[in-house]
């Protein structure tokens, strides 16, 4: 396992970071704010049109906390707003995505179900991740149907404080994926 300083600004011409976060509970909805406050476009995902309508008043309280922690302005916070959409359309979600982080309930079943799922919607290019803290990346890695693009991206709680993350890979996960994530 690796702890790492997430630098959302650095792009490179080979990964666009298009990135789908899948789940918009505690960290999911975090995650996806950092993402668009750093300037990536960001597609909200979750099973059903009220809890992604839920997810957008979240924001709001969010932004709140990066005006006083990390003194965000009104501009920021508008920008980051802006790269920000949102579907529970999983197919509509996952177009054209570089990066998948998925944030959904941590019971093993629902998530071979998500990969799956995700798997046969996802271009070939996409990277799945698993925001997961207290499951294996081996767990899950066959069912999302690209094991060498695959591996844990675990966001700590208050995600705009640290900026960190932890990055777990498996024995089949392909090095340069890990690179592309750091």
């Amino acid at each position: 396992m690796t702890l790492i300083f997430i630098n959302f600004n650095c792009r490179t011409n080979e990964f666009n970071k298009k990135i789908t976060v899948a789940g918009s509970g505690v960290l999911g909805y975090q995650i996806a704010f950092q993402t668009a406050f750093h300037g990536f476009d960001v597609t909200v995902y979750d099973i059903n049109a009220e809890i992604v309508n839920r997810a957008k008043s979240k924001f709001d309280d969010l932004a709140k906390n990066y005006r006083i922690d990390i003194q965000a302005t009104d501009a920021q916070i508008a920008a980051a707003k802006e790269h920000l959409s949102y579907t529970s359309n999983l197919e509509e979600a996952l177009k054209d995505a570089d990066l998948l982080i998925e944030a959904i309930p941590e019971e093993i079943q629902i998530k071979k179900d998500f990969y799956k799922q995700a798997a046969q919607l996802a271009a070939d290019k996409t990277i799945f991740a698993s925001n997961s803290s207290t499951l294996l990346p081996s767990q899950f890695a066959d069912s999302t149907g690209r094991p060498q693009q695959f591996l844990n991206l675990h966001f700590a709680n208050q995600i705009w404080l640290g900026n960190t993350a932890e990055i777990m890979a498996h024995p089949k996960t392909d090095e340069n994926i890990k690179k592309e994530i750091i």
